[in-house]
This record gives structure tokens, C-alpha cells and sequence, in this order.
């Protein structure tokens, strides 16, 4: 027991000076470290060349706003989703195509999209030519003019992106007509829903089969790089030009 006892005791004054030993550390550290200052020094050519670059940075800042405002404000600033431009267009050629006696086929809206391309492609051209067409983008270096190479690149890309959505659609929309077609062939047999299945069917002998043209990717890519080699024949032909816009197709 008197052994136990004083283990205890011992342990418990080894504990409570270790405790003083750390604070007393700790008290030494924070000591030291707060009596140890930093001095920086710059010199006067260092703080005038810090003041211009600051100076500087500034007004490129505050020129960029003000070239910007003046853009927006004569709406030469725009950022055209080329994509969008050719939907648009397409758009407005099936409404002027489609009477209300049939809808659209796969052949026409592709045509449709290639009109599209090339009225855009005709705007872009004539307007750098007459320099009536001034388009600006910002970037990570302020407002900047685009060329009509530029333009020109971006239409191609948003026309091929716009080409491979849409055969990627008719495809799957075929597909679709095709799964459709089978399971109302079997309802046709089902007396309670004959009606219904059979109209079905009859409409879809009335438009008739709109499969995908063999090649159509292929085909849509081909028809523009022959109406641009034309383009450039005849673009300044006003009449020729109206008629190889009207004739564009696949």
C-alpha cells in the first residue's frame, strides 16, 4: 500500500513538472518570436515603378469599359451563336416551304439547313466586302474586332455541329417510327383497339416512308464546299448568285 502510495505521488509530480517545463517552453518560443522584427526595405525607384505599373493597369482597365460602352451602345458588340443563326433560318425556309398538305421530309429540311448555311455565308461576305459588317467579341484581352476568316471558321464549325445533331435525331426519330410501326401492327389484331392502330398505319401509308437519304452526313458537307467554290465564281454576279441561292441542296 505505501509502495502504491508513493508511485502515485511520484507520477503526480512528474506530470506537474513537465507541464511547467512546456509552458515554460511555449512562454520562451512566443518570447523569442516577437522579439524577432522583419525590416523590408524598397527603394524610391522601386516604389515610383510599382506606382506606374499600378497606374497603368488601371487605365488599360478603365479603357477597356469605355471601348466596350461605346460598342454595346452602336451594337457592333456581340457574342452570335452561329448555331442558333442557322436554326433560325432553317426555320423560317420550312415555314415558306410547307403548305399544310404535308409535313416536311428528311431530304427537305436537310436542303433547308444548306440554305440556311449558304444565306449566312453570303451576308458575312458582302458585309466585310462593303464594310457595313463589324462584329466585336470580348475575351481576357478587352473588345477585339473579328475577321471575315474568322466569322467565316465559326459558321463552318456551327454548321457541322448543326449537321451531326440533326442526322443524329432522324436517325433515332427513325428508329423510333420503326418500334412505333411494329407494336401498332400487333395492336391492329387486339378487336378493342383495332381502330385506333389502324388509323395509325393509315396515316403513316399516307406520308409514306421518310427514311434517312443513304450518306446524308457525306451529302450536307459536300453540298456546301460546292456552293462555295461556285460562291466565289460568281458572288459578284447578281442574278447568278440569286439563282445558286435559290438551288443549293444536297
Amino acid at each position: 500500500m505505501k509502495i502504491s502510495n508513493y508511485m502515485n505521488n511520484t507520477n503526480s509530480i512528474m506530470e506537474k513538472n513537465t507541464d511547467k517545463v512546456q509552458k515554460g517552453n511555449s512562454q520562451t518560443n512566443e518570447k523569442h518570436t516577437v522579439g524577432q522584427s522583419v525590416k523590408l526595405s524598397i527603394s524610391n525607384e522601386g516604389l515610383e515603378y510599382y506606382r506606374n505599373r499600378i497606374q497603368q493597369s488601371g487605365q488599360e482597365k478603365y479603357d477597356d469599359v469605355v471601348q466596350r460602352k461605346e460598342l454595346l451602345a452602336s451594337k457592333k458588340i456581340s457574342d452570335i451563336d452561329y448555331s442558333y443563326e442557322i436554326q433560325k433560318k432553317a426555320a423560317q425556309q420550312n415555314q415558306n416551304v410547307d403548305t399544310g398538305k404535308s409535313a416536311l421530309n428528311i431530304t427537305d429540311k436537310a436542303n433547308n439547313y444548306v440554305k440556311a448555311y449558304a444565306e449566312l455565308y453570303d451576308e458575312i461576305v458582302k458585309g466585310y466586302e462593303n464594310g457595313t459588317r463589324e462584329i466585336y467579341v470580348a475575351d481576357e484581352n478587352g473588345p477585339r474586332k473579328l475577321t471575315k476568316d474568322e466569322e467565316l471558321s465559326n459558321l463552318d464549325a456551327a454548321y457541322k455541329k448543326t449537321v451531326d445533331d440533326f442526322v443524329t435525331m432522324e436517325t433515332t426519330n427513325q428508329h423510333a417510327r420503326g418500334i412505333i410501326g411494329e407494336e401498332m401492327n400487333k395492336i391492329s389484331k387486339i378487336t378493342s383497339r383495332s381502330a385506333l392502330a389502324s388509323d395509325y398505319i393509315g396515316e403513316q401509308k399516307t406520308k409514306g416512308k421518310d427514311e434517312i437519304p443513304e450518306n446524308l452526313t457525306e451529302k450536307m458537307y459536300g453540298a456546301i464546299t460546292s456552293f462555295k467554290e461556285k460562291y466565289t465564281m460568281i458572288h459578284h454576279n447578281q442574278n447568278q448568285l440569286s439563282q445558286l441561292l435559290m438551288s443549293v441542296k444536297i
